[in-house]
């Protein structure tokens, strides 16, 4: 069987629609995953500008 998503969660739930319907929703559930996946992507990479614009603001230590 070839794999027709990149994560578990979403072959699973395609493999749980019965057979007969499953066409019908492969388009939608694909498109929900990239978007999951982009929204990680993006929370991610907003997280690590965060992280990287507060470093620049910090206080120095002061050296001893």
């Amino acid at each position: 069987m070839r794999k027709e998503f990149t994560t578990l969660f979403w072959q699973r739930a395609y493999d749980s629609l019965p057979k007969q319907v499953r066409g019908q929703y492969l388009t939608q559930m694909k498109a929900a995953e990239s978007w999951e996946l982009a929204l990680a992507d993006l929370i991610k990479l907003w997280s690590r500008a965060k992280n990287a614009i507060l470093k620049l603001f910090q206080t120095p230590s002061r050296a001893h």
